[in-house]
């Protein structure tokens, strides 16, 4: 049966969009790391965390240590992240099994800023800091409840961080750490290369999805 014109042209902008969004999911050089289904390809506390609508749920009377499977060391990672009022939890790049990633790797912390009992934190612990050593421009956070987008690159020792298309951290953790971190703490994880990146949570309910990363050579 022969299909009317428009009904056809309608088909293919929606196979066109289909299309489309798939492009803008997988994008180019980027591989995702969370199915959206299961917690296949993480490891750690994996009873601390669900999967709850595509996205991967931080429990809070759960939480811990979840990790990825597989190491890495420079890379692009792009992601969304969606907070309740007074979330806490963070990311863990290049870091070890075991310890806190805070120190034996590097913590981004991930926080709801506008939180009243946040409200006299030192400015390296404030979201999207790497907790310790390089505080994060403030300001740049959607609403409790709302979606936001994140971007880390991580090249050797130069970090950035990308908080709804506004960079809030672009530092050479090396020159940040000399002669002392911010903290005063020994900050061992700095000089690793690579690691697993894991979300440290701290027993409140955050949603991590559309986890995707690209190796950097």
């Amino acid at each position: 049966m022969r299909l009317p014109t428009l009904f056809v042209s309608l088909l293919a902008i929606g196979a066109l969009a289909t299309f489309a969004f798939a492009e803008d999911k997988t994008e180019e050089g980027f591989t995702s790391i969370f199915d959206g289904k299961t917690l296949d390809g993480w490891q750690g506390s994996t009873k601390g965390y669900i999967v709850d609508d595509g996205a991967i749920q931080c429990l809070a009377k759960g939480g811990g240590l979840l990790y990825t499977d597989k190491e890495y060391g420079d890379f692009h990672l792009k992601f969304e992240f969606k907070l309740t009022k007074g979330a806490n939890n963070g990311l863990g790049i290049r870091t070890p099994i075991g310890g806190d990633p805070a120190y034996v790797g590097m913590e981004l912390q991930v926080l709801d800023d506008d939180a009243d009992q946040y409200k006299n934190l030192r400015p390296y612990q404030y979201h999207g800091s790497i907790y310790g050593v390089v505080p994060a421009k403030r300001g740049h956070q959607k609403p409790v409840g709302e979606w936001n987008k994140q971007e880390v690159i991580a090249k050797g020792n130069h970090i950035q961080v990308i908080l709804n298309g506004e960079t809030i951290v672009d530092a050479d953790i090396e020159k940040a750490s000399t002669p002392k971190t911010a903290d005063g703490h020994d900050h061992p994880g700095l000089k690793r290369a690579a690691g697993y990146i894991c979300f440290c949570g701290h027993g409140h309910d955050v949603w991590f999805r559309n986890l995707r990363i690209k190796e950097l050579k």
